[in-house]
């Protein structure tokens, strides 16, 4: 049983707490999350569903903390850091395509640099693990 830092453990509980907190925002208040950041388009079906995957990936970070074992969240780690990225990828794009307003950039922009960083941050813990 391979037991990760104690570094690793506080990103961990960074990224279950972001996953938490925004997926509980898209899941029982997406109305809201709409009118703040005064998104281009709304359809509750998707939110709800972005917000379910957001809260399905925090669960098993809680769990890998709970169980205290690189072995067993590292997959789950990879599979997150790759999630991360597409859907860093897709924020940048969507300027692109999508016309937002003033209001809307900010939360954009807000969102994908907590991305961003999220990123950085895991692909350096993760590949301090992998060296033990």
């Amino acid at each position: 049983m391979a037991e990760f830092s104690k570094e690793m453990k506080i990103v961990l509980i960074i990224n279950m707490i972001v996953a938490f907190v925004y997926g509980i925002m898209y899941v029982f208040l997406p109305e809201a999350v709409y009118s703040l950041n005064d998104a281009p388009y709304f359809d509750p079906h998707f939110w709800r569903l972005f917000g379910g995957v957001l809260i399905a990936m925090g669960i098993p970070i809680l769990l890998g903390i709970l169980k205290g074992d690189w072995e067993h969240i590292k997959l789950f780690y990879l599979f997150a850091i790759i999630a991360l990225i597409i859907m860093a990828l897709v924020n940048l794009t969507s300027n692109i395509y999508v016309t937002r307003s003033a209001t809307n950039l900010v939360f954009h922009w807000l969102d994908t640099i907590v991305m961003i960083v999220l990123i950085v941050f895991n692909v350096f813990f993760y590949l301090r693990e992998e060296k033990k």
